[in-house]
């Protein structure tokens, strides 16, 4: 039986391949958002079902909060709030309703703490951009020292939060959460956001492939080259994203070759099969990286070589002395050819 863990290795495998397989389409400029986004929607519903959602929820929240939890928790959630991570992350911010902080702390006690880490943080922003304000224009305009200011006061925040209020808060949320999973047609909206999810995340993607190979010309060559292009149809196909087309890569890879090992090669479609099997082993993510680095075109090259060999006729010459053939030596060797 497979464990979450087999298949999270699993899922991690084939969004590689989903992320190769946009780069190569990328360098060919025919990229088809919505078809790349239903993919990957397709790669994560197995695992964002009510059911195994609810497990993990009920697995995450323990009987009883443990003090050492608790800090490690808060140090996680500081960790993750560094500029760098959160210009990664940000993308746009919804407008989030007020609403009164559920905990024991004092809020005067809680705005006498962190004031002056707030104040400092926005003075900074204001003399370095001009700006009163943080709003989307503003963060696109001045990303760099936007995400330092939302960094600046995450931090400040969850610095200032009890580690026992940030644990309560956190397992009565979960709590709260593992509640509405089990109502009854969640997984139709989870499906709904899930697809929105993938469509921002392919056209991010898709921009951020484009933008690089733009600033690496000489990329997009290495990358656009039919050896990749077969296995991108193989990877296609074993993953079920298209019909088996096992005999437009084996012609792909064919077409390919040399015309001195074409020769050699014939129709043999065994060899290109083999060539394809053994190279695709590697992963189609990795392979893009070879050929990237000019390694993948050689690769096919000595595999095909390395299998003609192996299938290759053994000749055998027979060679006699010259002599005058004779009547006896005739008979002789006519008798050899023809025993029985």
């Amino acid at each position: 039986m497979k464990t979450t863990e087999q298949d999270i290795r699993t899922l991690r495998k084939k969004a590689k391949t989903w992320l190769s397989s946009l780069t190569y389409y990328s360098t060919r400029g025919k990229i088809n958002i919505r078809t790349f986004s239903r993919r990957l929607q397709h790669l994560f519903e197995p695992l964002f079902k009510p059911e195994i959602i609810q497990k993990a929820l009920s697995d995450t929240v323990p009987e009883a909060i443990d003090i050492k939890e608790a800090v490690g928790m808060k140090k996680g959630i500081m960790s993750r709030l560094t500029p760098n991570k959160v210009s990664r992350r940000v993308l746009s911010y919804p407008e989030i309703p007020a609403g009164k902080a559920q905990t024991d702390q004092s809020p005067q006690e809680f705005i006498v703490k962190v004031f002056p880490n707030v104040s400092r943080i926005y003075v900074n922003f204001h003399d370095s951009t001009g700006c009163r304000k943080l709003s989307n224009e503003e963060y696109y305009r001045y990303p760099q020292e936007s995400t330092c200011f939302l960094s600046g006061i995450c931090r400040t925040l969850i610095q200032g939060t009890p580690e026992e209020n940030l644990s309560h808060f956190m397992h009565t949320g979960i709590k709260a959460l593992a509640i509405v999973i089990e109502m009854p047609g969640l997984e139709k909206e989870i499906n709904k956001l899930l697809g929105q999810a993938s469509h921002l995340m392919t056209k991010d993607a898709t921009k951020r492939i484009k933008s690089a190979l733009k600033a690496n010309p000489d990329a997009k060559d290495k990358i656009n080259i039919p050896e990749l292009k077969a296995l991108v149809l193989r990877e296609e196909a074993k993953i079920g994203w298209r019909k088996n087309t096992e005999t437009e890569d084996i012609k792909t890879l064919h077409n390919s070759l040399s015309p001195e090992l074409k020769e050699d090669v014939y129709d043999n479609e065994e060899v290109i099969r083999r060539s394809l099997e053994s190279v695709s082993r590697k992963g189609l993510f990795n392979n893009l990286h070879d050929a990237l680095k000019g390694q993948l075109r050689p690769r096919f090259i000595d595999n095909i070589i390395h299998s003609l060999k192996s299938i290759a006729r053994v000749e055998s010459i027979w060679e006699f002395d010259a002599s005058n053939l004779t009547q006896d030596s005739a008979a002789s060797i006519r008798k050899w050819l023809f025993r029985r």
